[in-house]
């Protein structure tokens, strides 16, 4: 299927946001709500994360499998996209709003529950979202530009989100820095329930047109409870992705555990007002914007794999020079305008490479279900892109977990107030985020090495495949 009109992938790619929404919730707020003003352990905000991943692993391939045989007059997909939308949208507000006179135990069991009630919702929804994305092209370079449509909406959400929040819910009021205060963080979680119901409500309308064309699957094998696990043993024959796992926990790692720390960063570390915090969303902004427009050009003369490989070379580089440099005593100190310049640089550059990378690794996947179908001549979107799903949300719970220890061991209290921490305090949390962001996005980089699958080898894939459904004349 390569007929794919603009309105169609624009509200394909729009589906992305409700995620984005979570991934920007979790990560960068919902930590440090739960630790600085709810009193939470960051210990034990860190482990409901986890325990909330662990969750996932169950449901994410259940609900890939069940997909990939789900049968109904509007299709595979679109029927679970509506399952799970609703519920999620509702969730995000019981996300920030916890009742009151809860014990520390009792905030850690609400922020549990919630968890994994909103990612089990979410991924029924987008399990089957991200699996459709795969059905709705062939072409080796369309699928890098659908890619690159829904995850730069994505982080189109991503960076308005915050910004939204630290320019109206958070900014300092009678002299209390509005990242303390409670109410400003329900109000938050409002807008985040309207940003995802209404932009899962495009998603769903807009592609209800591409459902007469998409992929049936098999419509003689029902759903059985033994598929999961018999699926995802067919999917681990293939080499490509099972290094591909290796990877993308690598660089979901980096990016994971800095965007739970980032808060604290940005607050202890830096000591950057809201204001500050705000402004990053212009050269965030422009790095999605040249990923978007330089990406599709570059991945039509090098391979994906060199660009993966290049990009989180890139990634390592940039989180080694800035916190070295503090580290080392060779940056401006904290409040000069050059020093936001710095950060501010650092931050275009980091998006730039998560942005390519994300993209990337979502093309290749589609074109890995190929190689796939070529050796069991089966295939399996959902199940495939569970795993995606899955660790995806699997960086961020892990990301969590690793913050929430590294708060405690380096001494952040719930009562600290920037510009009042030690520097003993700040330096081991500067290394402590220098050899977790540089190490995975290394890791990250040796496995990217090891993928074998250029464009000429999906070329072939692909005329092989065409000649088995009789398309080739």
């Amino acid at each position: 299927m390569n007929s794919l009109s603009a309105r169609e992938k624009w509200s394909y790619a729009v589906g992305n946001v409700p995620f984005s929404v979570k991934e920007t919730a979790f990560a960068n707020f919902v930590v440090f709500y739960y630790t600085q003003v709810n009193g939470l352990s960051g210990s034990l905000a860190g482990l409901a994360m986890f325990m909330a991943l662990v969750w996932d692993a169950i449901t994410d391939p259940i609900v890939g499998s069940w997909s990939d045989n789900f049968r109904s007059r509007w299709g595979r997909r679109h029927p679970l996209l509506v399952a799970g939308a609703l519920p999620t949208t509702v969730l995000f507000l019981g996300l920030f709003a916890p009742p009151d006179g809860l014990s520390e135990v009792g905030i850690f069991a609400w922020l549990l529950g919630i968890s994994i009630l909103l990612r089990t919702t979410l991924t029924l929804y987008f399990v089957p979202y991200t699996a459709m994305g795969a059905e709705l092209s062939t072409d080796y370079d369309q699928r890098t530009t659908i890619a690159k449509a829904r995850i730069t909406l994505g982080w189109v959400a991503g960076m308005a989100l915050p910004a939204i929040a630290y320019t109206i819910y958070f900014q300092p009021m009678n002299g209390v820095d509005g990242r303390l205060v409670a109410e400003n963080y329900w109000q938050f979680g409002v807008l985040c329930a309207v940003v995802a119901g209404i932009t899962a409500l495009i998603c769903i309308l807009g592609t209800a047109s591409v459902i007469p064309r998409l992929p049936v699957g098999d419509q003689t094998k029902s759903f059985s409870w033994s598929d999961p696990y018999n699926d995802l043993k067919t999917i681990f024959v293939n080499r490509n992705f099972r290094i591909s796992i290796g990877s993308n926990l690598a660089f979901g790692m980096t990016a994971g555990a800095y965007a739970t720390l980032s808060l604290y960063l940005s607050t202890y570390f830096w000591e950057l007002t809201t204001a500050q915090l705000a402004g990053l969303i212009v050269p965030t902004a422009i790095a999605t914007l040249v990923a978007f427009v330089g990406l599709g050009r570059l991945s039509k003369h090098f391979d994906k794999t060199a660009l993966m490989a290049a990009c989180s070379l890139g990634l390592a580089f940039n989180s080694l020079w800035l916190f070295a440099g503090r580290l080392f005593d060779v940056l401006p100190d904290n409040g000069e305008p050059m020093l936001y310049s710095l950060i501010a640089v650092n931050a275009g550059i980091g998006v730039l490479m998560i942005v390519s990378l994300q993209i990337l690794s979502a093309s290749f996947g589609a074109d890995t279900l190929d190689e796939l179908e070529i050796q069991t001549g089966k295939r399996q979107e959902g199940v495939l892109f569970s795993v995606g799903a899955f660790l995806s949300k699997a960086t961020i719970g892990a990301g969590a977990l690793i913050a929430g220890i590294v708060i405690d061991l380096v001494g952040i209290e719930s009562t600290s107030l920037p510009g009042q921490v030690s520097a003993n305090v700040l330096q081991s949390l500067g290394w402590f985020t220098l050899v977790i962001t540089v190490g995975f996005a290394l890791i990250g980089f040796f496995f990217v090495t090891q993928l074998r699958l250029s464009r000429d080898d999906h070329a072939r894939m692909r005329d092989t495949l065409n000649t088995r459904a009789g398309l080739n004349t």
